[in-house]
């Protein structure tokens, strides 16, 4: 094998921050590694230019890589090889993740770091030696049967890696920003987060001189140098040895990098950004919801963001705030709230992104072991499209009123204040954003509608022998009974309130539970905040006990709910009322007891 190609596959529609490409390093660097062991090497990022397809006619390997969102780009780019009797390799993180899904479109997975591995692979495949030695592989057999060999060491010392060629990239010229490597990993651990399962939570990092060396050799063929390490100052000490050797060497760059709130609380390393050249910083603020910052293990709070702000645009550095919505403490106005909080503390730039359970993460195992994921079209796993169902509010929801979240910062008015103090950049940042959530606000009305239908049909599906059942045809129940026996005063006038704004007869019995005819029987548990999982159950199993003989097996079923609002939800899917209504009748029932929510996650339904 002589002729080795890359491609990076293409994103799959486009965001705020699109215009601004960001190529990751993955493959540029193994090209960079297999050009000077005497490869023939080219490197094509779709995201900077479409490839002329005719350039890798005489490829012997084709090396394909993706993140979650590009995987079904990368596979259908893989088939396209694999018909013409090209081999291929697929690596990247959803890889390393989910290889048995690759190894349907490629012959060979390349798991975690594939800077050695893709080196041996090469080698055995030269040499037509076996593969099982070669650790962080994945392929078939003789047998056809998958093999995963044994994970490979995460590498010690990035320095051993060459500086990347940029030259290896098809039409480089049209890039506007350099990325550059100073480490590898993080020592925190968000939940939503990749990097950890990928790249370890051992921070490791390259020398001073060879970051020097590395800037020295790129950044002067373009404008502007974005460090793409996930946490830029995880060694503060390092950071500020890394500025003040660019600074005493004269260096002269713009840069950008990602940073925690926790960079503020730092003076000398804010005075030492400033004076280095830094233009920006890319912040995971990820929510202002206290309940919500503490399930994402972020290790921050409202008090660490807000001094961040003032503190950084005290130092002239421009910020790009991220925030990401949707966890199991998030409603529609922790949304809103964010929105207003942003636009107050006048960020330059935001992103609002739904949560996102990337394979790998600890947030991916959780929502598809509770059954939680809509579907699994990875093109639409972005961050910019809602794939899972939240806790408090609808899926579409979600998708909706983050999309106007961004609406509300990107108006018309910051364009004009950015106008007026003469910052052209982020008027442009800005007329770009309208543009993107004008669009983005008109795809998502067909997206909507389809994760309507899949809800809707899931719940079809998991209800069907109540459906049958029903007195009348969907959406015509007409009578609802509500046993409140094992509910407490507050959460029976819930339920009253909440059954009698969906504009149905309401009988309410409050001794026993009771079935009449023609009439639909909800009966709630209630799940208390001391023994609520063990309560629960045991409420179930005595009410199984005391009316078995009545209920019999063939009408009555247990809809588990993730929380109040969405045994709300359930009901209202059960009775064939839309959603906006649903949400206006479950506020009004919340406002009549006080606001304060408690937890039902079962609800017994029978048609008498």
């Amino acid at each position: 094998m002589k002729n080795i190609y890359f491609i990076e596959a293409k994103s799959p529609g486009a965001h705020i921050f699109s215009r601004t490409t960001l190529p990751r390093l993955g493959s540029i660097l193994l090209g960079t590694i297999l050009k000077d062991k005497g490869y023939n090497i080219k490197v094509f990022i779709e995201d900077i230019a479409t490839p002329a397809w005719n350039l890798l006619d005489d490829a012997d390997l084709v090396c394909i890589s993706s993140i979650t969102a590009t995987a079904n780009r990368a596979f259908q780019i893989a088939e396209k090889f694999k018909k013409s009797g090209v081999p291929v390799v697929l690596g990247g993180p959803h890889s390393t993740f989910l290889p048995d899904e690759s190894l349907q479109f490629a012959d060979y997975v390349v798991r975690g770091e594939g800077e050695e591995t893709l080196v041996e692979l090469l080698d055995c495949l030269n040499a037509n030696n076996p593969l099982d030695s070669i650790r962080g592989l994945s392929y078939r057999n003789e047998k056809n049967e998958i093999v995963h060999n044994p994970d490979r060491e995460l590498i010690q010392d990035l320095n051993d890696a060459p500086i990347p060629d940029f030259n290896l990239v098809y039409r480089w010229e049209k890039a506007r920003t350099v990325p550059v490597a100073t480490s590898r990993g993080c020592p925190f651990g968000c939940r939503f987060c990749s990097v950890i399962p990928m790249f370890g939570r051992k921070y490791r990092f390259k020398s001073i001189e060879r970051v020097i060396e590395e800037i020295q050799a790129t950044a002067p063929k373009k404008g502007h140098v974005f460090f793409i390490d996930d946490n830029f100052a995880a060694n503060k000490n390092r950071t500020k040895e890394l500025l003040r050797t660019i600074i005493q060497r004269n260096i002269k760059i713009e840069w950008s990098a990602q940073v925690r709130t926790d960079v503020a609380k730092d003076p000398e390393l804010m005075r030492l950004m400033e004076k280095a050249g830094c233009f920006a910083v890319f912040i995971g603020f990820e929510s202002i919801n206290p309940r919500t910052l503490a399930l994402y293990n972020k290790g921050q709070g409202i008090a660490d963001i807000e001094n961040s702000i003032r503190i950084v645009k005290q130092h002239n550095i421009r910020i790009h705030g991220m925030f990401v919505l949707g966890s199991d403490t998030d409603d529609i106005q922790t949304i809103r709230d964010t929105a207003t909080f942003a636009k107050k503390l006048n960020i330059d730039s935001i992103q609002f992104m739904v949560l996102t359970p990337l394979p790998g993460t600890p947030v991916f195992d959780d929502l598809k072991n509770s059954g939680r994921l809509i579907h699994t079209d990875w093109s639409k796993y972005d961050a910019h499209h809602t794939v899972f169902e939240p806790s408090l509010m609808t899926a579409y929801e979600l998708h909706v009123e983050t999309l106007k979240a961004m609406g509300k910062f990107y108006s018309w008015g910051a364009v004009l204040r950015n106008l007026g103090r003469f910052d052209f950049f982020y008027a442009v940042v800005g007329l770009y954003g309208i543009r993107s959530i004008k669009k983005a606000l008109s795809d998502a009305r067909n997206y909507v509608e389809q994760l309507r239908d899949l809800i809707t049909n899931e719940f079809d599906r998991k209800t069907e022998r109540l459906r049958q059942m029903l007195p009348h045809k969907k959406g015509e129940v007409k009578k609802i009974i509500l046993n409140t026996a094992s509910l407490e005063n507050k959460e029976s006038a819930f339920f009253s309130e909440f059954l009698r704004n969906l504009d149905k007869k309401l009988v309410i019995s409050k001794e026993k539970f009771s079935v009449r005819k023609n009439a639909l029987s909800i009966t709630p548990f209630v799940e208390h905040i001391k023994d609520r999982h063990e309560k629960s159950r045991q409420q179930l199993a005595d009410f199984y006990e005391k009316y078995k003989d009545s209920l019999g097996s063939s009408n009555v079923i247990d809809i588990e709910s993730l929380s109040l609002y969405k045994a709300c939800f359930n009901i209202g899917m059960l009775l064939d009322v839309n959603a906006k209504k649903v949400r206006k009748a479950y506020e009004r029932a919340l406002k009549s007891i006080g606001g304060n929510a408690f937890e039902c996650h079962h609800l017994l339904v029978m048609v008498g």
